[in-house]
């Protein structure tokens, strides 16, 4: 369980804005292609949206959905809305109108901002909703649809409402589900700000740097990064997607110190055309994680000294939405020795490795990574049972496998969830299945992650077919993302005969794993 609010605790999101105004109003807060704002600007600009917020109803504990791209809107819309005790629900723009629609069922937002771009998704999403939130329009706002410029001219006339606590919550980012049904985590101003303090001083930022944001906003990675920066008095540079020569020349021209970086990300900004042109020597840090499963990063952070950045560092953050994003850290100095470590606890996290008794394994064995903090999520949306579930114990209990070496260190190996980890997002195995096997030639099908130099793990669906059909890989795979995200659907389809099986009927996954890492002939 997670320990109890501090009294009087004194720093809430909302005040990174005011303190920054006092401080360093005259310093830019906030790029994003054209449009600088300085810490003066952006705050009154959160003035305004408060005050247009405030005059359609949105109160302390109102939920305010965001179906759209990256854009300066976006956050300025989640610090509006923190500095009002309301919530952000940021939602994955790649997910399906059923997936959408479920989304929207279970948080049950008064508002939803969206663009030209989604707008059909999101109508698609809320054809059978009773009740359903109002638009707010990025874009040609349509009848009963709300201009996102009108937010600034409208004017309230109750008090804006504030937050009154460091638990209320002012995030919910919702993940995966192993019953294909996503959970929405709770994300407290506790919880941000506490792990913000933790991982300040582990990554070694400095004041007044600025971060390079391609990260989807529907992500906690983008959040997570983006205050750190802010709490540092600094500011970022954020892009509508991840494009690589867009990425490699704003890093160039807004001279950033900072970004987090997945394998592909990371490789085609190297092979970019923009690559040789550009002066890159401002960067201090690449952050990235644990799921690559290369060297990639260590030839990445060498192709960027060459390139100016005599003093970058890389560090490897581990961290999930539900226990945050920074629970342990490979700290920049310690890089160069084990890149593949995740690192030690940051200050304020407890880890432990659990055996399924609850019992702490033995130095070098293997146990499922459990966590206390106050950089705990408050608990699942509408969930009882999956939060009590997440949190028995006392511990958040991860679902990922690490084990410690002799120097303290700590290395992930494995996950007991069948979850696979492609590109940063999480997909889980029975979801793809439970959507493979409603094809009528599809018999039986297993799906598992394979390494993938690119994505860290790519999914692949190992399927045996319906007797007499002719059912290929491309056919399969446009039939499942017609019902789910890409980035869930297969990359890889492999046929088979048969599923290897315990006596039981159970589906030997590791089998089918080490039969796929097989070169060809030798399966």
């Amino acid at each position: 369980m997670q320990p109890d609010s501090p009294v009087g605790f004194p720093f809430l999101m909302s005040d990174i804005v005011d303190s920054n105004r006092r401080w360093v109003g005259d310093k830019v807060a906030l790029i994003f292609k054209n449009r600088q704002r300085t810490w003066t600007e952006f705050a009154d600009d959160v003035a305004l949206l408060q005050r247009g917020l405030s005059a359609l109803g949105v109160v302390r504990g109102s939920r305010v959905a965001a179906l759209d791209r990256n854009s300066d809107d976006y956050i300025l819309l989640h610090y509006a809305l923190a500095g009002m005790g309301a919530i952000l629900v940021p939602i994955n723009i790649m997910l399906r109108a059923s997936e959408v629609a479920y989304i929207l069922g279970n948080c049950q937002p008064k508002l939803l901002m969206t663009s030209d771009e989604f707008d059909p998704l999101a109508a698609d999403a809320m054809v059978d909703m009773l009740e359903p939130p109002k638009i707010i329009k990025r874009g040609l706002a349509t009848d009963g649809q709300i201009a996102w410029d009108e937010l600034y001219r409208r004017q309230s006339s109750a008090p804006i409402s504030r937050p009154v606590s460091a638990t209320d919550p002012h995030l919910i980012l919702y993940t995966s589900g192993t019953t294909g049904r996503p959970k929405g985590a709770i994300i407290s101003h506790q919880r941000s700000i506490l792990d913000a303090l933790s991982a300040i001083g582990a990554f070694g930022i400095r004041s007044k740097e600025r971060f390079f944001c391609y990260m989807p906003l529907f992500h906690t990675g983008a959040w997570d990064y983006i205050k750190l920066y802010f709490m540092q008095q600094g500011s970022v540079v954020v892009t509508e997607r991840f494009e690589a020569e867009t990425a490699v020349r704003a890093i160039h021209d807004h001279r950033c110190n900072g970004m987090f970086g997945v394998p592909v990300v990371l490789r085609k900004m190297v092979e970019s055309n923009a690559w040789g042109k550009s002066d890159l020597s401002s960067m201090r840090l690449i952050a990235y994680a644990s799921y690559d499963p290369s060297n990639l990063i260590v030839e990445v952070a060498q192709a960027f000294r060459e390139r100016g950045a005599t003093q970058l560092n890389i560090a490897n953050a581990y961290g999930l939405t539900e226990g945050g994003p920074y629970i342990t850290i490979l700290r920049p100095e310690e890089s160069h020795a084990r890149p593949h470590s995740i690192g030690t606890p940051v200050p304020g996290a407890q880890v432990a490795l659990l055996d399924e008794n609850g019992k702490e394994v033995p130095q070098g064995e293997m146990g499922e990574i459990c966590i206390r903090s106050y950089g705990l999520m408050t608990g699942y949306l509408n969930r009882p049972e999956a939060t009590e579930d997440a949190l028995r114990g006392d511990w958040l209990h991860t679902g990922d496998v690490g084990r410690m070496d002799a120097e303290g260190y700590l290395y992930l190996v494995d996950r007991m969830k069948d979850m696979i980890r492609t590109g940063g997002e999480n997909v889980f195995a029975k979801e793809v299945e439970q959507v493979l096997v409603t094809h009528d030639a599809v018999s039986e099908c297993a799906v598992v992650g394979m390494p993938d130099n690119d994505y860290g793990e790519r999914v692949v669906a190992v399927v045996v077919r319906e007797p007499g059909t002719t059912l290929d890989e491309a056919e399969l795979i446009a039939f499942t993302r017609q019902q789910i995200a890409s980035f869930k659907s297969p990359r890889q389809v492999v046929f088979v005969d048969d599923l290897p099986k315990t006596p039981a009927g159970k589906i030997q996954k590791h089998v089918l794993r080490k039969s796929l890492a097989q070169p060809p002939g030798q399966a």
